[in-house]
Parts: C-alpha cells; structure tokens; sequence
C-alpha cells in the first residue's frame, strides 16, 4: 500500500506508517520523507499520542482534511486511516501533502480576482486536528509547550509552579508521556529538574 500510494500522489505527498507497539520509534516506513524531515525510526507525532491515548477515536475509520506542520513550519495537508487488530487501533498510515505552491498560486489568483470581484470571500473552516511533525521527543515537546503558552501569552521564564504543573497536565492529558525520555526533555524544555517534572506528574495523575 505505501509502494502504491507513493506512486499515486508524488512526490510532494510524505507516505508515513507507523506501528504503535513501540511509540519511540513509531515510524516503520516512510517515502518523500523530505515533506516532513522525518525518517524511519522516528517517535510517533502528538496526533498520534493523543490517538492512543484518546477513547474518542476508537470507532473511527479515519481522519482527513487536517492541518499537519513540518519542518520549517511547514503547512500540510493530512490525512490518518488507523490499521485495527481485534478492534484496538495499532497503527496509522497516514498522508501529508505539501500544498504550498498551490496554496501560493491560489493566493496570487485571488488577488487577481479581487480587482474584478468585490464580494468578500469566506474564510476556511478551521482544522480539527493540527499535528506537529516532529523528528525527536525534544522537539515535540517544545512545540507542544510551546504552542501551548503562545495560546496563553504566556514565557517558560515566567511558569510558577501552578503553571509549570498545568503544562505538565498538558502533556499528559496528550499522551505525551508514554515516550521513552519524555521526563527529561519535559524538564529541559521548562527549565527544571526531572524529580519536579516526576513530582508534577504525579499530582497531576492523583487528580484522575
């Protein structure tokens, strides 16, 4: 199926498998790998995580038509069918296609039309899903942490301890710590000990 598919769509469009049994090195084949910077061998995404971890995809076939983001900042569009073995999902193959020059194209093109249109055109539905293409534990990390603070306005530098435990309740409610190591990157990426990122984790999973 990945041999087939990377002949359909070409080369702009990132083919990915991933295996779920090992989430560390989630990747098992990948072709047009440069789409995403990723290579075989490399951890499951944060859409993945959230896959596993999540009961609300369970009895989906598929997801489609959301937002996955690679290397560079990249914007793609991507799609997910999930592999099942006795009903429990164990895999995804998963679709990222590069649509930036088109999406320039398309740009150039409405600019063009406007001068001959003045009807307001509708803005895109937003995406459901947004996944961060990451090559490494770290790296997801920080985009997740990253990107949650962003949405807060808020800097790692200035995290009391509430803060930092309700990053730490994040990453968790994402799955994130069911990778190898994610402890240690989680304390690199906030500027503390991994016995605090420990602690954190443990409030956080009392809670329920």
């Amino acid at each position: 199926m990945v041999d087939f598919l990377e002949q359909v769509l070409g080369k702009n469009s990132e083919i990915v498998l991933h295996d779920f049994s090992d989430p560390d090195h989630a990747i098992v084949d990948i072709r047009n790998g440069i789409v995403s910077g990723r290579k075989v061998g490399g951890p499951a995404t944060d859409l993945a995580l959230k896959i596993m971890h999540d009961a609300k995809y369970r009895d989906l076939p598929f997801i489609t038509g959301y937002e996955g983001r690679g290397a560079g900042g990249k914007t793609l569009e991507s799609a997910t069918y999930f592999i099942r073995e006795n009903d429990e999902i164990v895999g995804m193959l998963c679709v990222n296609t590069d649509l930036s020059t088109v999406r320039s194209i398309n740009a150039m093109a409405q600019q063009l039309m406007a001068c001959f249109d003045a009807v307001p055109r509708q803005a895109e539905p937003a995406s459901i899903e947004v996944e961060s293409l990451s090559e490494s534990t770290q790296e997801l990390i920080d985009r997740s942490i990253s990107e949650l603070l962003e949405s807060r306005g808020m800097e790692v530098s200035s995290l009391g301890q509430a803060d930092r435990v309700d990053v730490i309740r994040h990453l968790n409610g994402n799955g994130v710590f069911m990778l190898k190591g994610a402890v240690a990157c989680a304390a690199s990426a906030l500027g503390i000990s991994e016995p605090s990122v420990y602690r954190y984790l443990q409030k956080v999973r009392k809670e329920g």
